[in-house]
C-alpha cells in the first residue's frame, strides 16, 4: 500500500490562543510500498505527530489536508480504522511499556483477538506462535510467562511480536534502537529486515540515529518545523551537510568523514554513505591516488 499525504497540517489546542501550537505545516508526502523509509528532524519537528496519523491514532483535522493510504482514504468519515489499524503497526519508543497482559501469550494475543474475533482458538494459537517465533523467541518456552519477568531484550521481542501478530503490511517504530547497545541494535536491524523481507511490505522508521538510517533507508525525509524540507536518498539528503546540520541534526560518520577527506585531503570519496560502500569508495580513491 501507498501512503500518499497531501497538504497536512495539524494543530494542538486549536480552540485556544494561547496553547494552540501548529505541529504540522501542508505536509506533502509520498511513501512507495517496498519503501525502507526513515523520518528525521530534531526534536518537536512534527515527525511523531506525522506518524500517529498513519493508522488514525491522530485524526485529520477538518479542512487540515488529506491522507491516502492504499484503499483507505482517512479522510473519509466511512474510512474503516479498524481494518487500518491492522494494516498499519505502530510501534513506539520503548515498546515493552505497552506490555500489559498476565502472560506472553496473553499480550501477544491482545491484538489478533481485536482485529480478528472470528478467529477460532486453534487459529489463535496458530497466531500467537508464529508472531512469537518469527521475533526469534521459543514459544513454548516463553508463552506462559509473565512479559514482566523477561529480560529487556526479549520485552522488546514480545512488544513487537504484538504488532505483527495481525500481519500487518506497513510497520512503523518511533526510536526503534533507542536504549539498546550495540549487539542489540544490530540483531534488532535484523529483525526489522527479516520482516521487511517477509510479509511487512513497508517499514518507516523515526530516528535521531543518522548512521541508522543511511545505513539502512532507501529514502528519508527531513522535518523541520512541521514541515517537510527535504526528502530524497540517504546520499541525496547527506551530501548536503551544511544543511544537515543547520537543522540541528549530526551527519552520518561516514557522511562526516566523506566531507572531511574532500575538505582537509581533496580526496573525493564518492559513495551512498553505507559503511560498504564508503570502505569501498575510500579504498577506489586510495588506489587512484597511488597510479597518479
Amino acid at each position: 500500500m501507498q501512503i500518499v499525504t497531501e497538504n497536512l497540517s495539524y494543530v494542538y489546542s486549536p480552540k485556544s490562543k494561547d496553547m494552540a501550537v501548529r505541529a504540522l505545516k501542508n505536509v506533502n508526502l509520498t511513501i512507495n510500498e517496498g519503501d525502507f523509509f526513515g523520518i528525521i528532524g530534531h526534536t518537536g519537528s512534527g515527525k511523531s505527530t506525522f506518524v500517529q496519523h498513519l493508522n488514525g491514532l491522530i485524526k485529520i483535522q477538518k479542512g487540515n489536508g488529506k491522507i491516502l493510504i492504499g484503499d483507505y482514504d482517512l479522510t473519509d468519515k466511512k474510512c474503516d480504522f479498524k481494518s487500518l489499524r491492522s494494516k498499519v503497526g505502530m510501534v513506539f519508543q520503548y515498546p515493552e511499556h505497552q506490555l500489559f497482559a498476565e502472560t506472553v501469550f496473553d499480550d501477544v494475543a491482545f491484538g489478533i483477538k481485536n482485529f480478528f474475533p472470528q478467529l477460532k482458538d486453534d487459529e489463535l494459537k496458530s497466531a500467537v506462535a508464529t508472531a512469537i517465533e518469527t521475533v526469534g523467541l521459543n514459544v513454548n518456552a516463553i508463552k506462559d510467562k509473565s512479559p514482566f519477568e523477561l529480560s529487556g531484550g526479549q520485552k522488546r521481542r514480545v512488544a513487537i511480536a504484538g504488532v505483527i501478530a495481525t500481519r500487518p503490511e506497513i510497520l512503523v517504530l518511533d526510536e526503534p534502537v533507542a536504549g539498546l547497545d550495540p549487539k542489540g541494535k544490530k540483531e534488532f536491524i535484523k529483525l526489522l529486515h527479516d520482516l521487511h523481507n517477509s510479509f511487512v511490505k513497508t517499514i518507516i522508521i523515526v530516528s535521531h540515529d543518522m548512521n541508522l538510517v543511511a545505513e539502512n533507508c532507501n529514502r528519508i525525509c527531513v522535518f523541520s518545523g512541521g514541515e517537510v524540507v527535504q526528502v530524497g536518498t540517504p546520499k541525496q539528503v547527506f551530501l548536503s551537510a551544511e544543511k544537515i546540520k543547520d537543522l540541528g541534526l549530526e551527519l552520518p560518520v561516514t557522511a562526516y568523514l566523506t566531507e572531511r577527506l574532500k575538505e582537509e585531503k581533496g580526496v573525493i570519496v564518492d559513495n551512498d554513505f553505507t559503511e560498504n560502500s564508503f570502505v569501498t569508495a575510500v579504498k577506489k580513491a586510495l588506489k587512484g591516488g597511488e597510479n597518479d
